[in-house]
């Protein structure tokens, strides 16, 4: 049994380690670059994590009346008068409850436009390299409403995105000109916010290493396809040492690749999914929550799988022993 395999492969599975090497490039580019570009609507989903601040600043509107107790009613013996009295009252009520009912609607349709009353989107996302804005599709109470963007900010490294003060100068410059400081938000969203930034400078270094790497290892399994062909003319010797010379580069820049994109995806995990559970339970009570990008997740997750299999598939041709058959004499 040798120590290494034999460093001899024929040219067409090649493009096996080829194709894993593509697939984990663009990947790591979509999550890169999703929310930037003239693909900015489609790969809109595919952000770190939304707010959804729809709910936010209805605590400011008027409370309904629908549920105004009773007031007690004399007791009286009867009569005419009494009847009369009584069917009175019951007119006054009707009428009273048909205003009531016109003014919840009112408070009601208020609700639902109150973040175009007060200036601001109903949802905010954030991807690696900018954060977006829009409104939900047809509407926020429709089950499945999907992200319609207004506006995103221009593309760079390190962004940094301040909740506070985006609701701040949006509300100031708002027609009804509520008092924010009704409606402070909450320390645990703020530092979940930071979190975030944090994190997205952070995975914004990693992809474009893991980006880079993933390119030269497309590169470099170009060189060996092309090689592989050259060494087949030449003796046996010289073609074992050429390839022992390419799988070993092979296996070194996907390992390398691995690793960056497994910590990536590992940060983009953890971060997004704290991130959402701690901004949805400290915003109820300002009507904000979070939702974690499961699709940039999985983005961040198929990248590194794809470049896993294409460094399992150089290693085996370097690492796993060899088994040499020898015939039996009868």
């Amino acid at each position: 049994m040798g120590v290494f395999g034999s460093w001899k492969v024929k040219t067409w599975p090649l493009f096996i380690p080829l194709a894993l090497s593509i697939a984990a490039f663009v990947l790591s580019m979509i999550a890169l670059f999703a929310g930037t570009g003239p693909q900015q609507q489609a790969l809109e989903e595919y952000h770190m994590l939304s707010l959804n601040v729809s709910g936010f600043g209805q605590d400011l509107l008027p409370s309904s009346t629908e549920n105004d107790p009773a007031q007690p009613s004399e007791s009286s013996s009867g009569g005419f008068w009494d009847s009369l009295g009584d069917t009175l009252g019951d007119i006054g009520d009707d009428i009273q409850d048909a205003v009531t009912d016109q003014v919840n609607d009112v408070i009601g349709d208020l609700a639902d436009e109150i973040t175009d009353k007060l200036g601001i989107s109903q949802w905010y996302s954030l991807h690696v390299m900018n954060w977006c804005q829009g409104d939900f599709a047809p509407n926020s109470s429709v089950v499945g409403a999907w992200y319609n963007t207004t506006n995103c900010t221009e593309r760079a490294a390190g962004i940094r995105f301040n909740l506070t003060e985006i609701l701040n100068h949006e509300i100031s410059v708002g027609p009804l000109h509520f008092n924010t400081a009704e409606i402070p938000l909450p320390e645990r969203v703020e530092r979940a916010v930071e979190d975030l930034n944090s994190a997205l400078f952070a995975l914004f270094v990693l992809f474009v290493l893991g980006a880079a790497l993933s390119g030269f290892s497309i590169l470099l399994t170009l060189a060996t396809i092309a090689f592989s062909v050259l060494w087949g003319r030449r003796n046996g010797h010289r073609r074992q040492a050429g390839h022992k010379k390419t799988i070993i580069g092979n296996a070194v820049f996907n390992f390398l690749a691995v690793v960056v994109l497994a910590v990536a995806a590992a940060i983009a995990t953890v971060i997004a999914r704290k991130a959402s559970a701690e901004i949805t339970d400290a915003g109820d009570e300002v009507g904000i929550s979070a939702n974690a990008g499961m699709k940039f997740i999985g983005l961040c997750w198929g990248a590194f799988g794809a470049m896993f299999l294409a460094f399992v598939f150089w290693s085996s041709l370097c690492c796993f022993p060899r088994v040499t058959y020898r015939k039996s004499r009868v």
